[in-house]
């Protein structure tokens, strides 16, 4: 029989967490850790401590697991983003804010930028469309429609802004996705958290510089 404060300490103990999100968990840390999306699916279940037949359980196999992951990370940039557009302040200061929080997600997940243009790329038709619809489109039109509001408060000077954020985009992932680069031309072995602020105040001062009208201070 278990003794009364043995019980109680049984029903305190917390709860481990279910077998998917230990497997999207597992998956993250080791694509972190190892700075590759590239991780055998063994060796993702073994870090999650649980046997690798339940990704085809939970995902269908490895390419839903990785899709899953994305949206996963996306679900919570989303939520970010919907906080910073339900701020009052001008469409300028949210746009800046936005490219900022777009950086700092890459920042936060290192394996993501490397994933989702994988998923885009080399991923069945379905994962790729649920991918763009579900992530990239909300963003594009966030930023399109703060883009417009900012050119019709007379504060930004953008003549196709599609393609400016198309390019601002790019910026915010180039210093991720060039990271051998940084390495072996420049020896930054890492992104520390002082670079991506660094970077951060590039792209915007490159981005928002040449854009910005007199009566916003430009």
């Amino acid at each position: 029989m278990v003794e009364p404060q043995a019980k109680a300490k049984i029903k305190a103990a917390p709860a481990r967490p279910a077998a998917r999100d230990q497997l999207l968990d597992a998956a993250s840390a080791l694509m972190t850790e190892r700075e590759t999306i590239d991780v055998p699916l063994a060796e993702i279940a073994a870090r999650a401590e649980v046997n690798v037949a339940l990704v085809s359980y939970y995902f269908g196999g490895k390419e839903g697991l990785l899709l899953a992951l994305a949206k996963r990370n996306a679900t919570e940039a989303l939520a970010q983003l919907d906080r910073l557009l339900a701020l009052d302040i001008d469409p300028v200061e949210k746009f800046q804010r936005h490219l900022a929080g777009v950086i700092w997600t890459f920042f936060r997940y290192p394996y993501l930028n490397r994933l989702l243009h994988s998923l885009m790329r080399d991923a069945s038709t379905e994962a790729s469309k649920e991918i763009a619809e579900f992530f990239a489109a909300p963003l594009a039109r966030a930023a399109t429609g703060l883009i417009r509001e900012a050119q019709a408060a007379g504060l930004m000077r953008v003549e196709d802004p599609m393609l400016f954020y198309f390019a601002a985009l790019g910026a915010c992932e180039q210093i991720f996705v060039n990271q051998a680069n940084l390495k072996y031309v420049y020896g930054v072995d890492e992104i520390s958290d002082d670079l991506r602020r660094h970077y951060t105040n590039v792209v915007l001062d490159t981005f928002m510089n040449g854009c910005l009208t007199e009566r916003n201070g430009a």
